[in-house]
């Protein structure tokens, strides 16, 4: 019976994240002393967008994984698309293949939860810690926090407790030291009390400190000018998202060839049979990765807003006078021509480190996705421009944009993924980190879980 026991909580409720998450939110409303009836539809909301999270990223997974996979076919390189949702469930695929179906995102979100109470504690010991900050960018938060638990699980082959702990205290002081450093140049772009916590605040910071000495704000804050029209569709994300898959898909196929081609429409890949022009296929194969994304955003955004809700009551209540710190897209707003002008930056920085690794011949090709391009380049973009003006947004973001890519090339190497994070602080910062986990395991000898 106790068997039994065990078996229904810690699996079959705790050990599956769409009810786990759901438990989480409600309990989340009931300690802010909302109706029970608004903790049952959030608690609802949360669990459904996991689950919708789960079906877009795993529609993303696979079907990118079939351009991969005919680019390795054709080349023999190992290809790995960057963005962020499919790097956390990738990472979670490999965990669950050794410790069983569910494992991954049930460990990941036990350091999400342990992560967040330590931000918090980090905060109420501002006196002797200096963090100021607590992390709410929810979506950026369950990621980082299954990539961390799955660094120190592939590295350490640690069992839940140890992991958890270690991969909470490694993400919790990411969180308040970065966002902490960026509370001030925040404050001068929007003149509110909120700070930016996302996926390049090492590279904001960065930005924030190198800017001035780069262009001069008052002379050229890009702001100030007039942009093309033209440009305008930049800034609808599922357009933007549309084009990039298509230049990607476009480059594959072009460098793959004729039969591998064949071989996606197969029933082996896309089963698209059908589509006999390759335009057209072009086309299907552009548009379905977008689809796959937009359900994938959609599932974030429906238990990331439930989730936000409680988490952000609960810090208020213990922690008065803390500073939050939000998504990066709060500060689109105060500069959107900066927002526009990193995209296109970032980009060419992204091209001339693609360029490098093909010169180089890399063993590792990487595909762009939008979520670290556009977000990664637009906030820096937006920091720099403040501070340098528009040359140094420039020369900054086709900077990140190279890092972004040799830096995520780099690790791939190390965590054997077919996609990777791809964000600023994830080709910078966190490289180090993996690179330290790996050489502690392996200087303990031990084996590399997965």
């Amino acid at each position: 019976m106790l068997n039994g026991i065990l078996n229904l909580f810690l699996k079959q409720i705790f050990g599956q994240p769409f009810l786990l998450m759901a438990i989480i939110v409600f309990i989340g409303y009931i300690a802010m002393k909302q109706k029970v009836s608004k903790a049952l539809m959030g608690a609802a909301k949360a669990s459904i967008g996991i689950l919708a999270m789960g079906m877009g990223s795993g529609a993303l997974i696979a079907n990118f994984g079939y351009l991969l996979t005919a680019l390795q076919n054709a080349t023999g390189i190992q290809g790995a698309g960057l963005n962020t949702y499919p790097t956390m469930n990738a990472s979670y695929e490999k965990m669950d293949t050794v410790l069983g179906t569910g494992t991954g995102a049930s460990w990941g979100i036990y350091t999400l939860l342990v992560a967040f109470i330590l931000n918090l504690v980090l905060v109420a010991l501002r006196k002797y810690t200096k963090i100021r900050a607590v992390y709410l960018t929810g979506n950026a938060m369950i990621v980082q926090a299954g990539i961390s638990t799955y660094i120190v699980w592939r590295f350490l082959g640690m069992g839940m407790i140890p992991t958890v702990l270690l991969a909470s205290i490694v993400t919790a002081l990411y969180w308040g030291i970065c966002s902490t450093l960026l509370i001030k140049p925040t404050n001068l772009i929007t003149g509110a009390d909120f700070t930016v916590a996302h996926q390049q605040m090492v590279m904001d910071y960065v930005a924030y400190k190198v800017a001035p000495k780069l262009g001069n704000p008052e002379k050229d804050d890009i702001e100030k000018k007039k942009m093309p029209e033209s440009l305008n569709f930049l800034q609808d994300s599922i357009i933007a998202t549309a084009l990039i898959m298509f230049i990607s898909a476009a480059i594959i196929m072009l460098i793959v060839g004729r039969d591998q081609i064949d071989w996606l429409r197969s029933v082996e890949a896309y089963n698209q049979t059908g589509l006999t022009n390759n335009v057209v296929l072009l086309f299907w194969i552009a548009l379905t990765l977008t689809a796959n994304i937009v359900v994938l955003l959609n599932g974030v955004r429906m238990f990331v807003g439930e989730l936000m809700v409680s988490f952000k009551g609960i810090s208020e209540k213990l922690l008065p006078g803390a500073v939050a710190g939000v998504d990066c897209a709060a500060i689109f707003a105060f500069a959107p021509k900066s927002v526009v002008l990193g995209l296109l930056f970032g980009a060419l920085g992204q091209i001339l480190g693609l360029l490098g690794l093909l010169i180089f011949k890399s063993p590792i090709f990487i595909v762009p996705g939008f979520i670290p391009l556009f977000f990664d380049n637009a906030t820096i973009s937006v920091f720099a421009n403040k501070f340098g003006g528009w040359k140094a947004s420039a020369i900054i973001c086709t900077v990140n944009g190279i890092i972004q890519v040799l830096g995520s090339a780099l690790a791939v190497s190390m965590m054997e993924l077919t996609w990777w994070q791809g964000s600023a602080d994830y080709a910078t910062l966190w490289v180090a980190i993996i690179a330290i986990f790996k050489g502690i395991g392996s200087l303990l000898g031990i084996p590399i879980a997965g």
